[in-house]
């Protein structure tokens, strides 16, 4: 990586143009992903769904992709997954129909007329996925005892679904006017913004759990004892190996 051509680029006007809107949309991206889904209490429903979903690894690991809008409880919840869906299917179908095949082989106008077809999919994706979030969520919440999600009225289950589309198809709009900066694939510009926002909260999470020794330290050889958790070093020791792998 050429950090003198990077640097540099910085004094073209256009660039600070361009950084400054990809910052302007990640702030937007923030401020959603705290707009809470208007189906019940905001605060009750996300101290419940907080509590369902840290309470298991995957929960803790859909969190983080999702960037925090899960145990938030936001109009975020569904995030990018009804885009990138939509996305796979699109390709799967340029490559069985020879017509689509054809329009992907047609240049720049033939691309447009495929992500036009994509986002039309992400409509209804996000309605599926959203009703989809809610049952589930509903379910796990009715599991863990808690009545917060216990009847939800027909009205309340559309104006949260509406919510949760709505919020996906922003989330896409937003991705694809990074895109137009040209500065990076908007798309995964806004993962990563979300996995970012949540690794103060992760760190100091790893790092309790590394420091707590109640199941045990690790001894070295009976030589010394260090105090911290084996199996939090030995996680955050293969992570760190395969980050630097794929590196």
């Amino acid at each position: 990586m050429n950090w003198k051509v990077i640097l540099k680029s910085f004094g073209s006007k256009q660039m600070r143009r361009r950084l400054l809107t990809l910052v302007g949309i990640i702030v937007v991206y923030r401020f959603l992903a705290h707009v809470p889904i208007p189906l019940t209490d905001p605060t009750t429903m996300k101290e419940v769904v907080g509590s369902v979903v840290n309470s298991t690894n995957f929960g803790g690991f859909l969190n983080l992709l999702s960037g925090g809008a899960l145990t938030s409880f936001t109009i975020l919840l569904v995030g990018l997954s009804p885009y990138i869906t939509a996305s796979i299917i699109t390709q799967l179908l340029s490559k069985v129909i020879p017509k689509w095949e054809e329009l992907q082989k047609d240049g720049e106008a033939g691309r447009r007329k495929i992500n036009q077809w994509t986002r039309m999919l992400v409509v209804p994706f996000a309605i599926f996925q959203s009703i989809a979030m809610v049952f589930i969520l509903r379910q796990s919440v009715l599991q863990a005892g808690s009545t917060a999600l216990a009847d939800p009225t027909f009205g309340e289950m559309a104006i949260a679904v509406g919510a949760m589309t709505a919020g996906s198809v922003l989330l896409m709009w937003l991705g694809e006017l990074i895109t137009e900066q040209g500065i990076g694939n908007g798309i995964s510009t806004l993962i990563l913004a979300g996995i970012v926002s949540q690794l103060p909260g992760q760190t100091v999470g790893l790092w309790s759990w590394l420091t707590d020794t109640s199941g045990g330290a690790l001894s070295i050889f009976g030589w010394f004892t260090i105090p911290v958790n084996p199996l939090a070093l030995g996680v955050i020791l293969a992570g760190a190996a395969l980050i630097v792998g794929v590196l």
